[in-house]
């Protein structure tokens, strides 16, 4: 159980670095032309003025109750030049407010956006930073949905924090005004019971107060189970997002399968569990409503019963009861301010639990000592890429390869044969540095740059020129040296598309994608070259010029590449025969 000192840690571990970042950011100011600002600075000031205007609101609440006293009395004592007066009072009250709370809002939002977009870059620069968003994934970590945390959950801590926060400053503002206000008409108005006076100092406040303390309590007896119900109802959502994602991302392959009825049962089970999750939302929502809802009706009532007898009694005019009652609901809503927004609370609270547990498992990640995995060395001269005695495993800690050995000379090129399952594709991401389940040493040329080609290459989107550029940005690479790639692969006839914007992994066919992943290596000419059955949709003569091409335009390059083809090894230099334990007992 999360106690409340540790929320407020992690809302502060949240909301602070960006109040404090030296991030410069340029701030125009009209005729001064612009100027470089910490971004921490502009939002501090925009802070302070969303903060100074919610004081100014607070102010004009207090001169508005003490107006209503005047404004009451002229009425009752059909004072007519005082009640024009009185609408001018107001006229200029209401002016005030209306241009405060129109400024109030637009630098909210304002800072709103600052904070979002500040936020947004921070998170994503560390999940994006050094594999750490695939390390994630491989480490088995509970954070589901991270495209969810940072595209939602970012902007909804934002926007609740900012008005939550800024509501608890107005509702303590407006307590420790009207609480003054309220004491002083109660000790001119003693408490009446059964025609009997009791002197009881500042009676309104105590029994404002006890009365939003018991409501308190019954609404956080009665909601706390919403924190748990929201937190699954935006897991639940992002999770039927991602499969809905998921169908449209391979709907070529759902629809040549005919697997339309699985993935309608597939995304029905999750949005069953969707209308699960909100009828319990809505169960334990109607009691909240049903007991915050009785609650405000008993406080709009009180004031008028506790204040009848002297009212009618003659004892205080009408406008030092309408005073009275604008004062005590002031305060009791000051003192209800949980009970009001207890379920936005429980919303709030679920986001930062989100937010927090994706941070946490991101430093975790970030962390050494969590970084297990085969140690990375820098190889003797000559020798590309060596691996030393690499153990690999699965999660479970079933045994993929033992022992394995091989080392790679600059210029040559070795084929990894094996069995499907083998856990070919497991050692390349040994090699790599991104597989934790994984013991032995790889070593590597001083400076050495590695590029991984998989089966099925990775087109992001945008522009054609964006995907044949990858990883490099379209603007790094000049236009005549992707023409050249293009055309050494075989795709000089997508030149003319190369500033088209298209789904390119739909619209290339399998074997134009491998085409493009080859054009990638002439374009950043690695030093170590890991091909894991790149060629797999090319015919032979096809995949024999590509490699030809390879040791014509990079040749220094060490190529290390795994395929089930034969003719693959007249194309490399050696082949080792890579023995799984987990194979042969599967084959046995």
């Amino acid at each position: 159980m999360i106690t409340v000192r540790e929320q407020a840690f992690a809302v502060w571990r949240l909301a602070v670095p960006y109040f404090r970042s030296a991030e410069k950011s340029v701030v125009h100011l009209g005729p001064f032309g612009p100027y470089r600002v910490k971004e921490g600075w502009i939002g501090c000031c925009l802070l302070l003025a969303v903060i100074c205007a919610q004081c100014g609101q607070i102010c004009l609440t207090v001169y508005f109750n003490q107006w209503n006293a005047v404004f009451f009395d002229a009425l009752q004592n059909k004072d007519l030049p005082t009640f024009w007066r009185q609408l001018l009072v107001f006229s200029v009250i209401a002016a005030a407010f209306m241009v405060i709370a129109v400024y109030q809002l637009y630098l909210s939002q304002w800072l709103q956006i600052r904070w979002r977009r500040w936020m947004t870059h921070y998170y994503l620069d560390h999940w994006l930073d050094d594999g750490l968003h695939y390390r994630m994934r491989l480490s088995g970590d509970a954070t589901d949905n991270p495209d969810q945390r940072i595209a939602d959950d970012i902007a909804q801590f934002v926007d609740q924090t900012l008005t939550l926060g800024i509501g608890l400053l107005s509702a303590v503002g407006t307590l420790a005004s009207f609480c003054v206000v309220l004491w002083g008409i109660s000790n001119e108005v003693p408490l009446s019971i059964s025609g009997y006076d009791l002197a009881v100092p500042g009676h309104l406040v105590w029994i404002a107060g006890a009365l939003a303390l018991l409501a308190t309590v019954g609404s956080h007896l009665i909601g706390r189970r919403l924190i748990g119900l929201n937190f699954n109802h935006q897991r639940l959502g992002a999770d039927f997002r991602f499969g809905l994602a998921r169908v449209r991302m391979h709907s070529e392959q759902v629809a040549l399968m005919r697997g339309e009825r699985v993935e309608r049962g597939l995304l029905t089970d999750h949005f069953v569990s969707i209308v699960a999750n909100w009828h319990a939302i809505m169960g334990r929502q109607k009691i909240l409503t049903f007991f915050t809802a009785g609650y405000n009706q008993i406080a709009v009532i009180l004031p008028y019963i506790i204040l009848a007898g002297p009212f009618f009694g003659g004892r205080i005019q009408l406008g030092t009861l309408m005073q009275t009652v604008g004062a005590f609901g002031q305060v009791q809503s000051s003192f209800s301010y949980f009970v009001n927004i207890y379920s936005s609370l429980a919303t709030w609270k679920a986001v930062v639990d989100r937010l927090v547990g994706f941070e946490s498992q991101i430093m975790l990640a970030r962390d050494p000592m969590s970084r297990r995995g085969v140690k990375v060395g820098q190889a003797q001269s000559e020798v590309a890429l060596s691996v030393a005695d690499v153990h690999v495993q699965t999660p479970d800690g079933t045994q993929l390869l033992a022992r394995t050995n091989f080392v790679v000379e600059a210029g040559k090129a070795l084929l990894l044969k094996g069995p499907s399952g083998c856990g070919k594709t497991t050692l390349f991401r040994t090699i790599s540095g991104f597989w934790p389940h994984s013991q032995g040493v790889v070593a590597l040329a001083p400076n050495a740059r590695v590029l991984v080609v998989p089966q099925k290459p990775y087109l992001p989107l945008g522009s054609l020129r964006t995907a044949v550029a990858y990883p490099a940005t379209a603007f790094d690479v000049p236009d005549e040296r992707i023409s050249d790639a293009l055309g050494k692969v075989g795709l000089g006839y997508l030149l003319q598309s190369l500033d088209r914007v298209e789904q390119w992994s739909d619209a290339l066919s399998l074997g134009e994608q491998q085409r493009i992943a080859f054009a990638r290596a002439l374009l950043t000419r690695p030093d170590v070259l890991l091909m894991d059955e790149a060629t797999s949709a090319l015919d032979e003569l096809s995949e024999a010029a590509l490699f030809r091409r390879l040791r014509a335009e990079l040749p220094e390059a060490a190529i290390v590449s795994v395929g089930h083809r034969s003719s693959l090894s007249t194309l490399h230099h050696d082949s080792i025969n890579l023995v799984s334990p987990l194979a042969m007992a599967q084959t046995a």
